[in-house]
């Protein structure tokens, strides 16, 4: 491993994967840093050590990944997994953790890589053991073949709530109800997208299919499906006992020892934000992203974005990005010229405008309802540091409609997860306090480092020197 790049890229997931082999295969120098320990992201997880059975339930969709990997491999590229980057520079530097000692590496071009997370959204009890997000469930049968054995309950809204209910019906888990709190009412603005939708025709089939086994499924083992559902609460003391919510007028409780939720996908921006990437607000899904050019520019000259860390568009979607940053920095680098970067470039764009063609539709239909956020004064926000909602509350009551000024006075974001958990759910508060308008609300601020380092690790920290390990 050496110290200078031509490019860096940040996340194995399909983005940076098809990035870093699209810039080898073009001759520039490429390092690839990860946390994982494995290449594939959140998506692609684990895939080069699944078990065919894992292969079996997870589907085509999840196998597709192992080409991406083996063109990944094949490439050369320096590969460092299990590496957390903590601070990144417009400059092109990097700083990272590995092996328990930090470093500096430098590129010309940096791709950031970094995916989606699924929205967290506090409730009642969330923090309950026993209370984990569908994405968390997912992941743990990818890595390890786990699966509930206990009652379980799944909740929220978006695909990802029926597929992973679909896994969880094909291991036979005892799942004791599935609660849709996705508002019947969105349907109706979601269907003037329903046109643009039909150009995949057999994407969208696949997902009323899935929707439709998994009632089949449930029809089968007498497991109830409600719609509508509003009020989610964990009940218990030292772990999860009870899942109540409503339904209507009707009072929904269920005995469980897991509660599954999902409430949709966001980008992953903190990295994003730490390096100084300008972001703009989507009143549909109700995010701030990074303003990506379709070639993954961003107002940093030598910063580019990849990916759903961009804007959440899905595992293809991530790969035709990630080929189309590569291909700019590529022409940047004088790799190619520009006539070859818009012959190869051209069916990449076509691919991913296909592609994407379903997404208005999906994102308005299974946008945030407009209660998410109302949550109970009592109900804590900020998990590291346990500070509720009606402490924010009040500080907007006060008139403080910042987080950063929020953050200083009750920490509110300043524990290990940097508010990856919490900012969401803060910004919500301050617009609903407030009545300040979303856009006009200043996020977060993050401050390296980004991810936990120690101190002694930071006062060991090679800068300039290589690491051979």
């Amino acid at each position: 491993m050496k110290n200078k790049y031509d490019a860096i890229v940040i996340g194995a997931g399909p983005a940076g994967l098809a990035c870093s082999a699209e810039m080898a295969a073009r001759g520039l120098d490429v390092a690839v840093l990860d946390e994982q320990a494995s290449p594939g992201g959140q998506i692609y997880r684990n895939i080069t050590k699944a078990t065919p059975r894992q292969h079996s339930i997870l589907g085509p969709d999840y196998t597709a990944g192992l080409d991406l990997i083996k063109a990944f491999k094949e490439a050369q590229i320096d590969y460092l997994p299990q590496t957390r980057v903590w601070q990144a520079e417009q400059t092109g530097d990097v700083y990272l953790s590995r092996n328990g000692a930090s470093q500096k590496l430098s590129a010309d071009y940096l791709v950031l890589s970094t995916g989606a997370m699924e929205r967290p959204v506090p409730f009642p009890n969330w923090t309950l053991p026993g209370v984990m997000t569908c994405g968390g469930m997912s992941n743990l049968f990818k890595d390890s073949s786990l699966s509930p054995r206990e009652p379980v309950v799944l909740a929220g809204s978006g695909p990802l709530l029926w597929l992973v209910a679909e896994h969880l019906f094909a291991l036979d888990a005892p799942i004791v109800a599935i609660l849709d709190t996705t508002p019947l009412k969105q349907l109706f603005p979601a269907m003037k997208h329903m046109p643009r939708a039909l150009k995949r025709f057999g994407f969208m089939m696949k997902g009323v299919k899935l929707i439709a086994d998994v009632y089949m499924s449930a029809m089968k083992k007498k497991v109830p499906v409600y719609k509508n559902v509003k009020n989610l609460r964990a009940e218990g003391e030292e772990r999860l006992k009870q899942v109540k919510a409503t339904s209507g007028s009707k009072e929904l409780s269920f005995d469980a020892t897991t509660l599954l939720v999902n409430e949709g996908i966001i980008p992953n921006t903190s990295l994003l934000r730490q390096v100084g990437c300008a972001h703009t607000w989507d009143p549909v899904q109700r995010f701030w992203h990074p303003e990506v050019g379709v070639d993954g520019r961003t107002n940093l000259p030598a910063v580019f974005v990849a990916g759903d860390g961009n804007f959440v568009h899905g595992a293809k979607s991530a790969e035709y990005k990630g080929r189309l940053a590569a291909l700019t920095i590529a022409r940047e680098m004088h790799r190619i010229s520009p006539a070859e970067f818009e012959e190869q470039a051209n069916p990449v764009r076509r691919e991913l405008e296909l592609d994407i063609s379903p997404r208005p539709f999906i994102d308005a239909l299974y946008a945030p309802r407009k209660e998410l956020f109302q949550i109970t004064d009592e109900t804590i926000v900020c998990r590291c540091e346990g500070v509720t909602a009606g402490r924010i509350r009040g500080l907007v009551k006060e008139g403080y409609a910042d987080h950063n000024e929020i953050k200083a006075i009750i920490r509110c974001g300043m524990g290990p997860c940097q508010g990856r958990m919490c900012s969401s759910a803060v910004f919500e508060l301050i617009a609903e306090g407030s009545s300040i308008a979303p856009e006009k609300i200043r996020q977060h601020r993050l401050r390296p480092p980004i991810k936990p380092v120690s101190l002694q690790e930071l006062a060991n920290a090679k800068v300039g020197e290589t690491d051979e390990s």
